[in-house]
């Protein structure tokens, strides 16, 4: 079962939408592959199987412009990101996007780069963007890999005679370095949450000049993962939160301090970093005038008729709806926000909590509580599946958002964990098999609509656990049946733009009198 951190997984990164998958997971790729190489990248050919969510969806999502300000060393809050593909050659790095089969595409968001550095040097690596902004690099220069973003890695291509005395010079900081070899060829991979001491850097970096050897590496990306998970299921840290008197959300915190090494206190003050993200941008979403792609936003207007009192019902459920739209619509145009735990369902978490401290009137240090509980419900599910709708569908990006906030407002609100956890089951167990078709390859339909209901959903779902509600499947069973199901979608149902609602006229015509008056 694979380690996940709440902040690095789950509540998070900090990002430019509209897609974490296709901006932060390659962003990550691309920052990596920077180390990687070895020097600034010159020249970068970078290829997509067409038939690919990201070969699909690359320009309208900008993956292009992120991976390019991955190479380039530019965060993805910066001011430049939009305008990269005209200044990326005057910054020195001329880049080539294509679209080709290649045999290394072994996922929707495959990517094959060839990168050739300022000094001569040259790389050709396969990276997967896997949800969520987690990626992998799964091949250097043809050598089998796994590079994650949170750990140190040294890498060291060598003779195959020589193998043997590379792996024991990596062996005195990684006790397991791994081998692969390639023809004549070797390569031998070793890594830790530690950085490598310079001692060893001196010595590869002399064996290199002596032994023809090549010497790569790489930092992370990420918070390593420097500790151990106290527990490895929500079963299990339910248990761990009974036993020592805490609530989900801090018993979420107890095990990302554990698992990353580093003082709950620092790690209260990141989230409560992440939870400010979300607040600006439900307030910059209702601001948002100028049109998106597809649609132009609605949540301010809607928020004008709240205040007239045209709403028959009203109440809270409509206002995180309202805010979870708002917040989508600063995803939707490139804007700023915090995935959670993806960028097309970063609108949920915003517009309940938000809901929380402004309507509600629940006290900060009880809504930022309620995000760890939402991590924690996040970090069960990528445990056991993933968060990129390209293999599940969207049930595990706005559905799993909408089970995350459900359990934030229980531990908010003082429930226990149990009831925290049969929340977010109830959420996923309405939502399951729900399918990724969002128009034109575009996160803005249905996806702001969606992230409306969930934020809905989450306070109803709420409301019936703490009222006396008790989940028949416990929560992880239901995070079982949830990747079962999500994994039998056909792939045009699982944000190929392929089917469902893509295939509309309607939905297919959208933006088109805007497109003709730019003409």
């Amino acid at each position: 079962m694979k380690r996940v951190s709440i902040l690095n997984n789950v509540i998070g990164p900090v990002m430019r939408g509209p897609s974490s998958s296709h901006t932060a997971g390659p962003w990550r790729i691309g920052r990596v592959l920077r180390d990687l190489l070895g020097s600034e990248p010159m020249e970068a050919r970078i290829v997509m199987d067409p038939s690919s969510s990201i070969g699909v969806c690359y320009e309208t999502q900008g993956s292009h412009l992120a991976m390019l300000a991955g190479l380039l060393d530019l965060p993805l809050t910066d001011l430049r990101f939009h305008d990269l593909v005209r200044l990326a050659p005057r910054m020195g790095l001329r880049a080539h996007f294509e679209l080709a089969p290649f045999p290394e595409a072994d996922h929707p968001n495959s990517v094959l780069f060839h990168l050739k550095g300022r000094g001569g040097e040259v790389l050709t690596a396969h990276g997967r963007s896997v949800g969520g902004g987690s990626m992998e690099i799964a091949s250097l220069d043809c050598f089998p890999v796994m590079i994650t973003g949170d750990r140190y890695h040294l890498l060291v291509e060598a003779p195959a005679e020589h193998a043997d005395l590379a792996c024991q010079a990596l062996s005195s900081w990684d006790r397991e370095p791994s081998l692969a070899c390639v023809q004549d060829r070797c390569l031998v991979q070793a890594s830790s949450p530690l950085a490598p001491p310079d001692d060893l850097r001196g010595r590869l970096g002399l064996m290199a000049e002596q032994g023809g050897w090549l010497v790569r590496s790489c930092g992370p990306v990420m918070y390593p993962l420097a500790g151990e998970e106290l527990c490895s299921d929500a079963a299990g840290l339910v248990s761990l939160a009974l036993e020592r008197g805490l609530s989900l959300g801090q018993a979420a915190l107890l095990s990302e301090s554990s698992l990353l090494g580093i003082p709950m206190e620092e790690l209260d003050r990141e989230m409560e970093g992440r939870l400010r993200v979300m607040i600006r941008s439900v307030e910059d979403g209702f601001r948002i005038e100028s049109p998106m792609r597809l649609i132009r936003p609605f949540a301010g207007g809607l928020l004008e008729a709240h205040r007239e009192g045209r709403f028959p019902i009203g109440g809270p459920h409509l206002m995180a709806a309202l805010r979870a739209a708002a917040a989508m619509h600063v995803n939707s145009s490139g804007g700023v926000v915090c995935a959670a735990p993806t960028g097309g369902s970063a609108g949920v978490l915003p517009g309940v909590l938000v809901t929380l401290l402004e309507d509600l009137d629940v006290p900060r240090e009880m809504v930022l509580r309620g995000l760890w509980a939402a991590g924690a419900v996040g970090q069960c599910l990528d445990r056991v599946s993933t968060f990129a709708a390209e293999a599940c569908g969207c049930q595990v990006e706005i559905g799993a958002a909408g089970a995350m906030a459900a359990a934030a407002v229980v531990e908010a609100l003082g429930g226990t964990p149990k009831r925290a956890c049969d929340a977010a089951a109830t959420v996923f167990q309405n939502v399951m098999g729900s399918v990724c078709d969002l128009v034109q390859g575009v996160v803005e339909v249905p996806c702001h609509s969606r992230n409306a209901a969930l934020a809905s959903m989450a306070l109803l779902c709420a409301d019936l656990v703490m009222g006396g509600y008790e989940s028949p499947v416990p929560l992880d069973e239901t995070l079982w049946a949830v990747d079962q199901v999500g994994r039998m979608l056909p792939p045009e149902l699982r944000c190929t733009s392929r089917g469902g609602l893509a295939l509309c006229p309607s939905a297919m015509a959208l933006g088109a009198d805007d497109r003709l008056r730019k003409v």
